[in-house]
């Protein structure tokens, strides 16, 4: 659960407005079954579109506002997947 938390951080960093690096990103490792991992999956593609689309986000507010909705709605599922799958 450590690597899901790990992604889970950079999430939230990036949710309360702060960038975040390729290398971040590329580090990040984690493990799952099933629809958990689906999402987590997402998660990762979407955090490293964030990075890459930076100079594009910097220079459009919509950009970057549509972005981080996107990180928070996937991080929403992942919440959701994991409870159901603890609880």
């Amino acid at each position: 659960m450590r690597d899901v938390k790990d992604l889970i951080g950079a999430i939230m960093c990036v949710l309360d407005g702060a960038e975040i690096s390729e290398d971040d990103v590329v580090n990040l490792e984690f493990e799952a079954d099933g629809e958990l991992l689906a999402v987590l999956n997402e998660a990762y593609i979407k955090l490293l579109e964030f990075v890459y689309d930076r100079e594009r986000r910097m220079s459009d507010s919509h950009l970057d506002q549509d972005a981080r909705a996107t990180l928070q709605r996937v991080l929403n599922e992942i919440v959701r997947l994991s409870d159901a799958e603890h609880g």
